[in-house]
């Protein structure tokens, strides 16, 4: 619960401060979004939550978010990733849609609750790289929506259980409020 308030409050602090940065220029210095999706692991598909990318430089950018899924607690997974992305768009205001891809490192905090105990079990706690690639889309100038899809890739083995046993290679799908 600690990791999950840490990265969060990261997030916020990150978006809110370069908020005021970008309002000085009509290249924007950074992005914020809260997400809705679905992701193809078997207990609680359903996932929320909140993230931002801060620009270093043109289009590449450094960010994070936390997500976890909903309406399932007895089964909730909480990921935590930290990414670098690169904007094709180079951040620039007057175009409306802005493609990007993003690789970054995940942490997957969970409550999987299994009816058996599995051979070689690594525990709920997985870490892994994630690809993901979207669009963002701007009819205003300071708010949009972004589509995007992410794939995670932790490290778990479970032998032939591999693809039966929610936590190892999932993909997430992705529609976002977001704001620059």
């Amino acid at each position: 619960m600690r990791k999950t308030i840490a990265i969060w409050a990261c997030t916020l602090l990150a978006v809110f401060a370069g908020h005021a940065w970008a309002q000085s220029t009509s290249n924007y210095c950074c992005e914020g979004y809260a997400f809705f999706g679905r992701r193809t692991s078997t207990p609680g598909t359903n996932v929320g939550g909140a993230g931002g990318d801060i620009f270093i430089y043109k289009g590449l950018a450094v960010g994070g978010d936390v997500g976890t899924t909903l309406g399932n607690p007895d089964n909730r997974i909480t990921i935590g990733s930290g990414d670098v992305s690169y904007h094709f768009a180079s951040r620039n205001a007057r175009l409306k849609v802005e493609p990007f891809l993003a690789i970054g490192w995940s942490y997957l905090a969970g409550q999987i609750k299994t009816a058996i105990e599995y051979p070689f079990n690594p525990g709920n706690d997985r870490t892994g790289p994630n690809f993901s690639a979207g669009l963002a889309f701007w009819p205003t100038k300071r708010v949009g929506a972004l589509l995007e899809v992410r794939d995670y890739r932790f490290f778990v083995s479970y032998g032939a259980l591999e693809n039966v046993i929610p936590g190892g290679d999932f993909v997430e799908f992705r529609i976002a409020f977001t704001v620059r």
